[in-house]
């Protein structure tokens, strides 16, 4: 019998608890910090929830697959270090963004390549990568990296339109642009199968490998974004400009919901990792935490919210089972090739079309 795949694997309250969670941490900082709902700083707290938000765009899609990507700190570096290079030798501005773009994109694809045709593992592709790119911009760069950002990028990173920066305009648009393509889409639907059943998937005729190195391009792309808006907001490049976004990429998308074994989730509950982990940064540094204590209590956020993401909502984790162990590790550590599927059932080829 034909089934059609689910347009949305999400239910309303894997969504809903996210941002409930969100408007909490805004009413604790109401409580801690006089001004916190200001207009002013609700929009600033919006900004720097953006430029977090489009990075972790590809790493929601990376983890939809069952993947995972950990070269974007070295990807958004080189994208800032290239744009402001660039820009140095006096070449057009839309010249340079597109041809930085170009490099991104083509990092996603060797590292998309790496993991689907040569079936090594996505945590491994992705950590050499990040350091091979690490050499690379150390090499450009010679250390010290030199240029500006063009206007218009600076104007869209630190601008204003009335009470809402430009960069939330941007996010906003982005994420209705991911969402509709996550869920209207066969490209989208396909994201969803794969993470849940990856041999499956195969044998009912999707494009497996084409779809697993375009996330990977999508990932790439989103963190070059990144690092193309992080440049125009600091005025300049420098080393190691993207290192303090690999881990909140990854926790802003598993706070939000989304499945770390591929197959559930979504770009909106992203969102509302991205803010709740800013506006609670936030108010740590208003109250005068030390480092020492964002760092316990920030682990014991992502450990609360995969607690009830992952196993109160009905993910496949379930606490004491066997299979928790490192089993969510497992997708990243084995060549996708060789990946296991337990849940493996066979469907109908004509499903794929």
């Amino acid at each position: 019998m034909r089934r059609r795949m689910p347009r949305s694997y999400v239910r309303p309250v894997e969504v809903a608890v996210p941002f409930l969670l969100v408007g909490v941490a805004l009413i604790a900082g109401w409580h801690t910090t006089p001004g916190f709902l200001s207009s002013l700083h609700l929009s600033s707290l919006g900004q720097t929830a953006a430029y977090l938000g489009i990075i972790a765009i590809g790493e929601t899609i990376v983890l939809l697959i069952g993947g995972i990507d950990l070269s974007l700190p070295y990807t958004i570096n080189l994208a800032a270090i290239l744009l402001a290079g660039f820009q140095a030798d006096g070449k057009s501005a839309t010249t340079d963004i597109v041809l930085v773009l170009l490099i991104g994109a083509g990092i996603g694809l060797a590292n998309g390549l790496g993991v689907a045709v040569l079936g090594i593992s996505p945590l491994v592709m992705t950590l050499g990568m990040n350091s091979i790119l690490q050499g690379v911009a150390l090499i450009y760069s010679n250390g010290s990296p030199i240029g500006q950002a063009p206007p218009f990028v600076t104007t869209i990173s630190t601008g204003w339109w009335h009470q809402i920066p430009w960069v939330v305009v941007l996010w906003l648009g982005l994420t209705i642009v991911v969402t509709l393509v996550l869920v209207f889409t066969t490209f989208g639907r396909g994201i969803y199968a794969i993470g849940a059943n990856r041999r499956a998937s195969a044998l009912s005729g999707l494009p497996v490998r084409r779809t697993v190195v375009s996330a990977y391009v999508i990932s790439a792309l989103a963190a070059t974004v990144g690092g193309i808006l992080l440049v125009g907001y600091s005025g300049q490049a420098y080393l190691g400009q993207g290192d303090e976004y690999l881990l909140p990429a990854i926790a802003v998308v598993v706070i939000g919901g989304t499945s770390i074994f591929g197959g559930k989730g979504s770009y909106v509950q992203t969102v509302a990792g991205a803010l709740l982990i800013t506006v609670i940064t936030s108010i740590l540094v208003s109250v005068n935490v030390e480092q020492s204590g964002k760092d316990v209590l920030y682990g014991v956020i992502i450990l609360a919210m995969a607690y009830v993401n992952q196993v109160a909502l009905g993910d496949r984790a379930r606490i004491g089972g066997a299979s928790l162990g490192l089993g969510p590790l497992r997708g990243w550590l084995q060549p996708s090739r060789r990946r296991p599927d337990a849940d493996y059932t066979r469907s109908d080829p004509s499903e794929g079309s």
